[in-house]
């Protein structure tokens, strides 16, 4: 799907960016990129910041302080670690952004453990292998889920995995789980949420190990 956040082509010449001679051209060319991306910036940053925060909407005042310093590092010094052959400028954008909305959430003490703990509340299911589609934060994203169930299916019995696996990852209704399994839909249901405490303790875990 296109991300019709984003211009159509890329309209500035990073080399006129990059120029040593700053003069009226490259005082133009900067200002012509600063108008461009402006509300693409916002965009990304905002978007990031739902993903690591579990869905809270940011405050213009905080997204503004955050496109802040991604335009400050892009024109400072990031400008010259974009390489056109390893991939497109919007990619490398998002990642800026995105490490930025991070530093601010870490400051913050805000940081939810790279949206992880916000799947959690949520069907963790379709979980898939990453692939060159998807964009760096989901493949991190999905490779962390899968880590972490992973790590829950050797501290939890075969059974308490089977039951969590149906309900919230292949998305099997509890009942039809309950009469598949033969047992009553409290023991489904109460063998969800233990499993689920688990994974939120893993992934309170992995949080806390990194901040």
């Amino acid at each position: 799907m296109k991300d019709q956040s984003f211009p159509d082509t890329w309209q500035i010449s990073l080399s006129e960016l990059r120029s040593s001679e700053q003069g009226t051209q490259w005082e133009m060319s900067w200002k012509k990129f600063l108008d461009l991306y402006n509300q693409p910036f916002r965009a990304m940053c905002s978007n990031s910041y739902r993903f690591h925060t579990g869905g809270k909407e940011p405050t213009d005042l905080i997204i503004e302080e955050i496109v802040a310093t991604v335009v400050s590092d892009f024109c400072t010094k990031s400008q010259f670690n974009y390489v056109l052959e390893k991939g497109r400028l919007r990619g490398f954008l998002k990642s800026l952004c995105n490490a930025r909305v991070v530093d601010y959430l870490r400051k913050q003490k805000k940081l939810i453990f790279y949206g992880v703990l916000s799947d959690l509340d949520e069907n963790v299911g379709g979980i898939q292998p990453a692939d060159n589609d998807l964009n760096e934060i989901e493949q991190l994203r999905l490779s962390l889920l899968s880590a972490l169930l992973e790590d829950v299916r050797k501290r939890v019995s075969k059974q308490q995995y089977s039951i969590f696996e149906l309900v919230k990852i292949k998305n099997v209704p509890v009942d039809q789980v309950a009469n598949e399994l033969g047992v009553k839909r409290g023991v489904v249901d109460n063998t969800v949420y233990r499993v689920m405490s688990v994974l939120r303790d893993l992934a309170s875990r992995c949080e806390s190990e990194i901040k």
